[in-house]
């Protein structure tokens, strides 16, 4: 609202004498009364409090006081414009002279009634709030409060309200009760913030503001109950669509503002802190960020942030109030503010959370038990279907038995007793792999400050025990910031922060891609495992110790691959920042940030020399295995030898080592004037960045991890990867420096308070782009409006009115996407020869130059309405349109260049959407409070031009796939028909026929079907809380609607008797004439599945990709319940608690999807090292000293 509450009350003294005493000096012309009123409290050292009145207190006025006493300064500057005002002690009250009735607004209470006393503190920290002003609603009679934020009022009835008013917080009113003893706390500046808008760069006026702007409480952070700021944001603002796709610390959330702006680049915000850019510690591919690769839980910038430290977080998000962040802020900015010290009483906080993580459950999920999964293994045992050469490779519970017969290490009758006996296992190997994880959380932090100086410490610790086997977490940080008033006129912030992270995670190796299928070797995700694994398997055997069945041709037990197949992760970050506002004069200062921060992010993924990993390159049991293990290695230059191992002791360590060095320095000058009804805000200044990343890793072989980490490595398996077609690097390294140069600018016109004009302009230059002059620097620039209509004087009357605002803006905006280099790119090597002697050293070039590569660009227009009613509802309804053109991607180039892609500026495509905010106080009494945020966005995205001729396999992936007039995430699916004659699926043709002889590579589109887009089209949360006394309560409910997912794949070529198979396989083709009843094919033998290979049929990717394999992926969530409690005063006030407050919260508690996905969790990709979020459970304690 219009009025912003300024309290400038402190101490007491005697004021009859020194009211005379005062003089001012002061002389100006057209000076706002605002600026009179400043320097008469910094010469007369009382303090003023008023409420705000934009429109009164910029009235210019011209003044020359020489001597003057302070009654007649005050007679003359606010009696004379209809103010009146109140001295008490050293305190100056100032209000609108009343319309009516003039004595009724101060008069002094007669009744007698009891003395009232109590305490006054920091809602958050329970400091103690040193003279804050307590005031009898409607009379004279007030005190201040003392050292300790003590009060005393005397003769004060029942029913009474109490005004506390406090430099900085929100003034509060307490109805006087029965209670005599009182504990009054006020909200702090954190929430103040809502009537300002903080850009990293600038801190506006919320009314003069044109851009679009969504606020985080801090609050709601802390009932989010997430360690990982990224994951709480969901559901917060509209527009902002967050998915968390893992629930694995230290893996990206999926935030989106307002769609994609990209298909191939750098789709994600731009996160800044204290005004300074936090990039990520590890430079990877976009299209790496959710893949589940070891690298993806180093990929995020915000992993180390202490969520305690977080004073507000607001987002940008049209081109208007992203402007200042040019060609880095075309995905939004996320702007983070920390907590700073404050003037007082030192005070000290400490908090805790201990949660508990629920495992996930096999019932969530249709997959057949020990009985039905046996009996399947017999009848395809019976119908001669079991394709024993597989089980060389891998087998599970029957196959296991069948090796043992074949040896004879069973009798027949010893064998169909274990075939009984593994029809009752029913393995739930989400028990055996997960555990409910005891979790803790401490942060403590210390404010304290003068005048002259003020400090904020504070440090956190975090460990998370794992759900799994051999996994856990520990995250350290600390933060120190110290401002200090060197002058009226020059002023320093430091800022020193340092955190680190230690995790450990089953090993994953990085997904690769076949056939066009992707694919994960070795993958031992728990959770896959225990979703796909059959449950007539088991972990131990009769005596207690581990059974072994077969995997990669080599003994395999899923726990204790866990425990010798893992990831380390070590992060380490150091931030230091210093910034500087020198005041010039009181309408122009230079503000400076110098900033730099340094990041060490390290992997080690160890695989033993007990692990099945290592066993797998040395598996050579017989001829057969020898054969066919890929693993194994035939020596060039011996075309007569075995295949030998290369590992034929010690394990495997793939070490990826990233140091990041990260730059920032930053000049503004802002120039604020004020002419009469003329108010302008003139800002410029240039900005320099870099960041550079310093990559090695490497693949060693022969790793003694239990011998002390010694090392036995083969040259051959360095010779293997020099050689081999699917070998790996054996080192590798890489420098990558970014450097950027920006300029900008920014005007503010606002014109009777009511109409304000925004232009900005900024240029960005990078040395990412190409060589070409034209294309290294990038303009942009937005023009913004916005309309205070509730200043108008046609509404003045309305009450029901709180405020109404429209604005609007349009501009443009840019992006890096990121993939490719200008440069040429060529690597040394040699050439393969068998004869060492002719071996030849060679260039090759990778990469072709690319001096025309231009920037990503986007022109982006945005209109809002925003309405307050009956000071109990705030509504904001917006719509933007975005057009994103020049879009980077790999393009298929003539070979007769030598190069069979090229990255270039290849496609268009477009956003529209519009959102909703609506915030509500429906009980807002003395006891009890009831609040709603309501939060709706919807977005629609097409691609509007794109050069490709993919292939099915590729438009059909899991993930969605961009084509011309659909959305860049477009799900894909091929038309399911109906099973033939011999139980295989068909599918509709483009020509309308029924096939299922066609080629994966085949580009003939037509014969897809669209599904949807695989994002949801909208998104957004209901937040209800409510407050009684010293108890709140919150409830989350987040959804999402509008998107297709595809099902788990479902049919196979060969049904490997270690798989879980889905209970619908029960009623799959059997017999023909099924196809009339069943859509579920039938089970495929090795004969026929060699016909389908040889005849190029693909029935079983197209089955597990056809339209029948599409589930909504529209849900609702209901995301967290928190139950806290304020302990009363009177049972902690013989300690130094100021403050003791309990919670109880509930994350992730109850999913409505799909009935399709049995237990597919909706949002969730799981792959390698993620995981989906499961329920959990918090208790945690709140101090304040």
């Amino acid at each position: 609202m219009k009025l912003t509450i300024c309290l400038l009350l402190m101490s007491f003294t005697q004021v009859s004498a020194t009211l005379f005493s005062q003089t001012i000096t002061f002389s100006g012309k057209r000076v706002s009364i605002e600026k009179v009123l400043r320097e008469v409290e910094k010469q007369s050292g009382f303090n003023l409090f008023y409420k705000y009145d934009e429109s009164l207190m910029s009235k210019s006025v011209d003044v020359d006081f020489k001597n003057v006493q302070l009654h007649t300064v005050l007679d003359e500057i606010l009696v004379k414009n209809g103010l009146v005002y109140k001295i008490d002690r050293k305190t100056i009250t100032i209000n609108r002279k009343p319309v009516s009735n003039p004595s009724s607004s101060v008069r002094t209470i007669q009744e007698q009634s009891d003395d009232i006393k109590g305490v006054i503190v920091d809602r958050h920290t329970g400091e103690p709030l040193v003279g804050a002003t307590v005031r009898v609603k409607g009379t004279s009679i007030g005190v201040a409060a003392d050292e300790n934020g003590a009060f005393q009022l005397r003769n004060v009835k029942n029913g009474s309200t109490l005004e506390i008013i406090y430099t900085g917080y929100q003034s509060r009113e307490f109805v006087v009760g029965n209670d005599r003893d009182v504990r009054i706390a006020l909200t702090g500046e954190s929430d103040s913030l809502d009537e300002v808008v903080i850009t990293g760069y600038q801190t506006i006026d919320k009314r003069t503001f044109t851009g679009s702007v969504g606020k985080v409480n801090p609050d709601d952070l802390a009932t989010a109950g997430f360690s990982d700021v990224g994951k709480a944001l969901q559901g917060m603002v509209a527009g902002v669509a967050v998915e968390n796709t893992s629930g694995t610390f230290g893996t990206k959330s999926k935030i989106r503002i307002r769609g994609n702006s990209s298909i191939s680049g750098n789709q994600e915000p731009l996160w800044v802190i204290d005004g300074v850019v936090l990039d990520d510690p590890v430079n990877i591919n976009p299209n790496q960020l959710y893949s589940g690769d070891a690298a993806t839980m180093l990929s995020s910038a915000i992993s180390g942030i202490n969520p305690d430290d977080i004073e507000d977080i607001q987002i940008l998000k049209d081109a208007s109030a992203t402007a200042m962040y040019g060609t880095q802020a075309v995905n939004g900015v996320i702007v983070v503010t920390t907590k700073k010290g404050r003037v007082g009483k030192t005070a000290i906080s400490y908090k805790n959370n201990f949660s508990l993580a629920m495992k996930p459950t096999i019932r969530d999920f249709n997959v057949m038990n020990s009985k039905q999964r046996m009996e399947f293994s017999e009848e395809l045992y019976e119908k001669n279907l079991v394709d024993f050469t597989n089980m060389n490779s891998t087998y599970g519970a029957f196959g296991k038995l069948q090796y043992q017969l074949s040896r004879k290490e069973l009798t027949w009758d010893q064998y169909y007793d274990e075939i009984q006996r593994a029809k009752t296992y029913n393995t739930d190997w989400f028990d055996v792999l997960f555990r409910n994880s005891v979790n803790h959380e401490h942060s403590a932090s210390i404010s304290t400050g003068t005048e002259k100086a003020q400090f904020y410490m504070s440090a956190s610790y975090f460990r998370d025990n794992g759900q799994t086997h051999n996994q856990h977490t520990d995250r350290y940080s600390g933060n120190f910031r110290g401002n200090f008033n060197i002058s009226d006129n020059f002023s320093i912030t430091g800022t020193l922060y340092g955190s680190a992270r230690n995790q450990r995670l089953f090993g994953a190796f990085d997904e690769t891609e076949s056939g066009g299928l992707p694919q994960r070797d070795f993958d031992i995700n728990p959770y896959t495992y225990a979703r796909t694994t059959s449950r007539a398997m088991r972990p131990y055997d009769d005596d207690g110790n581990l059974e072994y069945y077969r995997a990669n041709f080599a003994p395999f037990n899923i726990i204790h691959e866990m425990n010798n197949n893992f990831v380390d992760v070590a992060l380490k970050e150091i931030r230091f920042q210093v910034d500087g506002l020198w005041k010039i004069t009181n309408n122009l200062n230079l503000a400076t940030i110098l900033s730099a921060r340094t990041t060490s992010a390290q992997s080690e993924h160890i695989s033993t020399e007990l692990s099945n990993v290592a066993q797998s390159y040395r598996a050579m049991e017989n001829t057969a295995i020898r054969s066919a293990n890929g693993r194994l290695y035939n020596d060039p230059n011996d075309d007569s030898q075995f295949p030998i191992s290369v590992l034929p002791r010690g394990g495997i360590i793939i070490l990826d080592n990233n140091q990041g060095e990260f730059y920032t320095f930053r000049n503004t000058l802002n120039y604020k004037p004020v002419f009469h009804n003329h108010s302008f805000d003139l800002m410029g200044g240039s900005e320099i960045r870099q960041r550079k990343y310093d990559r090695h890793g490497f693949t060693g072989y022969g790793l003694e991890y239990y011998r002390g980490l010694t090392s036995s490595p083969d040259y051959r398996a360095i010779q293997r990867d020099q050689f081999a077609s699917n070998g790996s690097p054996y080192y590798g390294m890489g420098l990558n420096v970014h450097r950027e140069a920006s300029f900008f600018a920014n005007l503010a016109y606002t014109f009777k308070n009511r109409y304000n004009l925004t232009l900005s302009s900024r240029a960005d230059g990078s040395n990412r782009l190409g060589a070409s002059e034209r294309f290294r620097f990038l303009p942009i620039w937005v023009v913004g409006a916005s309309w205070n209509v509730d200043d108008e004087a046609f509404l003045q009357g309305v009450e029901w009115l709180d405020f109404l605002k429209v604005r609007g803006s349009y501009g443009t905006r840019g992006n890096i996407s990121g993939l490719g280099s200008p440069e040429i790119l060529a690597y040394y090597g040699t050439t393969t020869r068998f004869n060492p002697d002719n071996v030849e050293e060679i260039i090759s070039i990778s990469a072709p130059d690319n001096p025309h590569l231009q920037w990503e660009k986007e022109k982006m227009a945005n209109a809002a309405l925003e309405f307050g009613l009956f000071k109990r509802a705030s509504v904001t309804l917006e719509w933007y349109h975005r057009q994103n053109y020049d879009l980077i991607g790999n393009v298929q180039v003539s070979r007769v260049s030598g190069f069979s892609t090229k990255t270039m500026n290849w496609a268009d495509m477009k956003n529209e959407g519009f959102e909703i905010t609506l915030n509500t106080k429906n009980i807002d009494n003395t006891n009890f409070k009831w609040s709603t945020l309501f939060t709706f966005g919807y977005n629609y995205n097409e691609v509007t031009r794109l050069q490709t001729n993919a292939a099915v396999v590729r438009q059909t992936v899991d993930r969605g796939a961009p084509l011309e007039g659909r959305p860049v995430t477009g799900l894909y699916s091929f038309r399911f028909a109906t099973l033939n004659a011999d139980g295989l699926p068909m599918f509709y043709t483009s020509s309308g026929g029924l096939s299922n002889s066609f080629s994966r590579y085949s580009t003939n589109l037509d014969m897809l079907q669209y599904e949807g887009s695989r994002e949801p089209l909208g998104s957004g949360g209901l937040t209800n809380q409510f407050q009684y006394k010293g108890f709140q309560a919150s409830f989350l409910f987040t959804y999402a609607y509008g998107n297709k997912i595809r099902l788990n794949p479902f049919f196979e070529r060969y049904y490997s008797d270690v798989m879980a198979l889905d209970g619908e396989l029960a009623n799959r083709w059997t017999t023909p004439g099924d196809e009339r009843y069943t859509n579920i094919p039938r089970i495929v033998e090795a004969e026929t599945r060699t016909q389908l290979i040889s005849a190029n049929a693909e029935p079983f990717m197209a089955y597990n990709r056809s339209d029948i394999r599409v589930a909504s992926g529209s849900y609702v969530r209901f995301k967290n319940v928190m139950l806290a409690y304020d302990i009363p005063t009177r049972l902690i006030q013989r300690t130094n608690i100021n403050n003791l407050k309990v919670t109880a919260q509930a994350q992730n508690i109850v999913l409505w999807a799909d009935p399709k996905l049995r237990g597919q969790d909706p949002e969730a990709i799981v792959s390698g090292i993620s995981i989906p979020m499961t329920t959990n459970y918090t208790l945690g304690l709140t101090m304040n000293f």
